[in-house]
């Protein structure tokens, strides 16, 4: 009987550790897909706001490319854009210009290993890109919106709590990367390698600032449910809104008006950063297991 019970423990252990090693090499080999300069859509001619191109440093000496769009309205407010996994600030450099056309600034940068930007995406790295992205836009504005999208999300949800803002937006996106692995790879329970990585809903609800989701409900890539799941655990003053049509990170393009409308209300109907919320943590940066 202890023979066997050993036999069985054994097992567990190496399930365990081979669902985490397994885990671990899905979160690498699939969470990030650059497009590296040249490619991608980088001709801004058609932009009714042109660009003006800046470069950001970070701590760790990795330059990172981005695009700054600013609005023609005096004190206009700043968003600072945290795009996902996929493509470069290319293909959004249409719905940030179209959003600085509509009186909301905006900075719209590259990770690293992203476009222009030095280096190569990792987890925790990206976590450096996000403050250092913040910290450079504080430059211009100290009363600062954050928008993140898809894997973006937890990001600006992280400088929220870490930082501060006036707001935060965000755009089919996921509650944690638990939450987000239990859905994509069912029946395996992968979420259970990484109970403490990009939890998005916690970080959120500690900033305590206003919070917009945004979701479709045809997202192919992230489930509708998650983004509702996001938006029902939020604890803050909150707003959703959906898309009976739009795809995964689409809801610019399928949404039109409606979708700059609700963005620029909800900015302006904001309060200032000053008013809500003071600096509580020292900016470094948290171990999250990968």
């Amino acid at each position: 009987m202890i023979r066997l019970l050993a036999i069985a423990t054994s097992g567990v252990v190496v399930a365990a550790l081979a669902l985490y090693f397994f885990a671990r090499s899905v979160r690498r080999s699939s969470m990030f897909f650059p497009l590296r300069y040249p490619q991608g859509d980088w001709d801004t001619s058609r932009f009714p706001i042109q660009p003006d191109e800046q470069w950001i440093t970070t701590p760790d000496g990795v330059r990172l490319d981005a695009w700054l769009f600013r609005a023609r309205t005096a004190n206009a407010p700043l968003l600072v854009y945290y795009h996902g996994n996929g493509g470069n600030i290319g293909e959004r450099g249409p719905m940030a210009s179209n959003l600085a056309a509509r009186g909301v600034s905006l900075l719209l940068f590259d990770w690293r290993g992203y476009g222009k930007s030095e280096g190569a995406p990792e987890e925790n790295a990206l976590f450096i890109d996000a403050l250092a992205a913040y910290d450079y836009a504080q430059r211009l504005s100290s009363d600062l919106s954050l928008y993140g999208e898809s894997l973006g999300g937890p990001y600006a949800a992280y400088v929220a709590r870490t930082r501060g803002a006036r707001c935060v937006i965000i755009e089919n996106s996921f509650p944690s990367l638990r939450e987000l692995g239990n859905a994509i790879y069912a029946p395996v329970p992968v979420g259970w390698t990484a109970p403490r990585a990009l939890t998005t809903v916690r970080w959120l609800n500690e900033a305590g600032v206003p919070v917009l989701v945004m979701h479709g409900k045809p997202d192919q890539v992230i489930p509708f449910r998650l983004g509702l799941s996001l938006y029902e655990q939020l604890r803050v003053k909150k707003e959703m809104l959906v898309s009976e049509t739009s795809g995964h990170c689409e809801i610019a393009n399928t949404e039109g008006a409606r979708y700059y409308d609700t963005v620029t209300r909800f900015i302006a109907a904001a309060p200032p950063k000053s008013a809500l919320y003071h600096v509580r943590s020292n900016g470094s940066i948290p171990l999250h297991p990968l």
